[in-house]
């Protein structure tokens, strides 16, 4: 980074830098630019938004539906005295 740095202070272009920075041959590279543009268009879809908000609004009525059910099963127990002896 440093270098591309001083290549523009120098008055140039900063390509010959950037290049090398980028080392366009790296596979590893080319993996994360897919992956990040995916990610990008997957979450600027505003028909993908929709059904991620609805998944996590399912999720979280799922989790609260299950909570409930637990507590009430808890009840029962705690009054009968049952969780005593633990």
């Amino acid at each position: 980074m440093a270098e591309l740095v001083d290549e523009i202070a120098n008055g140039g272009n900063g390509l010959a830098s950037l290049s090398k920075m980028l080392n366009l041959e790296d596979t590893e590279f080319w993996k994360g630019a897919l992956v990040g543009a995916a990610a990008v268009l997957l979450l600027t879809n505003d028909s993908v938004q929709s059904a991620l908000f609805k998944g996590g609004a399912k999720a979280k009525a799922a989790v609260k539906t299950g909570v409930g059910r637990v507590k009430d099963s808890m009840r029962p127990a705690a009054s009968t005295g049952e969780f005593d002896d633990v």
